[in-house]
């Protein structure tokens, strides 16, 4: 067998090597309370509406094989490394190039960091990538994609917005990227209407698994935010917008939340250390009285709305440290609660612990501040307009940065805790291939 034979099976070797690896570093996958939380779901085919019913519904599934983390950790797991083969087999497949792909993407710690943790974040970004892996596997070889890559990399780009509740504008420039490969030489108004039809056909299919498969139960996740504003606003302004019927609830403390209330989340109010339940529980009607104050407050004083939200975005971005705070989720090496009613563990090895080591000696990296992806997106989009022509790798670079920015600005409205990195996850993906991709014929 000459030496070119041997060099196609080296994606395939490496791929297996780096699923292994990180199948013996972080098995048998890590879990946080939302991640117990989806897992009760799945047990007990009783879903709730705080977390996309979709990713517990395919936990589900998965349970009749086998009950536990294990196999949501394996799919993932298979996520990350079928991506790396088909980009490793396409677009980097020279020797330079494939390193590049390898250790800028594939094993830098902000990717790594989140490979083993079961959590709707990383089943969004991983889903993402390998949808788009697939589809720049077609386009490297100038063609289109058959039948079975065109339907996974749908499927896998629509569970990938499916699970995560705010990640419909990042599935937007996904799913052009997608009807260009499709559309061949038609032209871009065309291309431009498929991909309104695959938004509103994916929209359909959210909503009907909702209201007619899952349906899942009403736990108004939106409140939580709702009062973060009206908060916000009665201590900019002074001015109170609560309904009446959560001032005269008998456990609302308005001087508690006055006391309390900072611009970059509202959980330790809501979750507070005291363990208050400062509101009363939500209905239909009163969710209708909430929204109402809500818009209310914010005709009202709109420079009060923004101010807060900015402020409190600088710490989302981690440009400005919020007081008193110092951990930060950059990593989630862990089974919590420890013990758990199931018995779930998590053993380190020499393999966990060497993966520690390297995590916390670039911890403080700036690429381990979410300032740093948000800034890059924004470099790499300007970068990537001055490009000439409209070459394949010009327009999926740009439709894959797009997707990593228009997933963050909304963040701006609906952000509500600035202490995890995990949020961040899809734009380091987002932007790191890009640069690879950029870099690639300049090594």
């Amino acid at each position: 067998m000459s030496i070119h034979n041997y060099k196609k099976y080296i994606p395939v070797a490496v791929a297996l090597a780096g699923f292994l690896f990180d199948v013996l570093a972080f098995y048998p996958g890590f879990m946080s309370p939302d991640t117990f939380d989806q897992y009760n779901q799945s047990l007990h085919f009783h879903y709730t509406d705080w977390h996309p019913p979709v990713m517990a519904a395919f936990w589900s599934l998965l349970n009749f094989i086998h009950r536990g983390p294990q196999l949501m950790f394996i799919f993932q797991l298979i996520l990350l490394w079928s991506s790396f083969y088909f980009l490793a087999s396409s677009w980097f497949s020279g020797r330079k190039s494939f390193l590049l792909l390898l250790f800028v993407v594939f094993l830098a710690p902000y990717v790594q960091n989140f490979a083993g943790y079961i959590i709707k974040d990383a089943q969004m970004a991983l889903s993402w990538l390998l949808g788009v892996s697939i589809i720049l596997y077609a386009g490297y070889g100038k063609r289109r994609m058959v039948w079975w890559e065109a339907a996974l990399s749908l499927i896998l780009i629509f569970y990938g917005f499916a699970v995560r509740i705010n990640a419909f504008p990042g599935a937007i420039p996904l799913y052009f990227l997608w009807v260009r490969n499709m559309a061949g030489q038609r032209k871009t108004y065309v291309q431009y209407g498929w991909t309104i039809c695959l938004l509103t056909t994916g929209m359909l299919l959210q909503a009907f698994l909702n209201t007619a498969v899952f349906k899942p139960e009403k736990t108004y996740p939106e409140y939580k935010a709702l009062l973060f504003d009206i908060a916000g606003i009665q201590v900019a302004t002074g001015k109170s917008y609560y309904p009446e019927f959560i001032t005269r609830y008998k456990d609302f403390d308005s001087g508690y939340i006055l006391q309390h209330y900072n611009t970059a989340t509202f959980d330790n109010i809501w979750w507070n250390p005291e363990q208050k339940k400062l509101f009363p529980d939500l209905n239909k009607e009163k969710r209708a009285l909430v929204i109402k104050s809500w818009k209310e407050a914010i005709v009202h004083h709109p420079g009060a709305y923004l101010r807060n939200r900015f402020d409190g975005f600088l710490c989302y971005l981690r440009i400005k440290k919020r007081p008193g705070v110092a951990f930060f989720y950059y990593f989630y090496p862990l089974i919590y609660p420890n013990p758990n009613p199931y018995g779930f563990v998590f053993n380190k090895n020499i393999l966990t612990r060497g993966s520690l080591r390297i995590f916390e000696y670039q911890r403080y990296m700036p690429y381990m501040e979410p300032w740093f992806w948000a800034l890059l997106s924004v470099v790499l989009l300007f970068l990537i307009t001055r490009l000439p022509g409209s070459s394949p790798v010009k327009v999926s670079c740009f439709c894959i940065v797009a997707s990593a920015f228009l997933y963050l600005a909304p963040q701006f409205f609906i952000f509500q805790i600035d202490t995890d990195f995990r949020y961040f996850y899809w734009m380091c993906i987002a932007n790191a291939l890009p640069a690879a991709l950029l870099l690639r014929d300049r090594i």
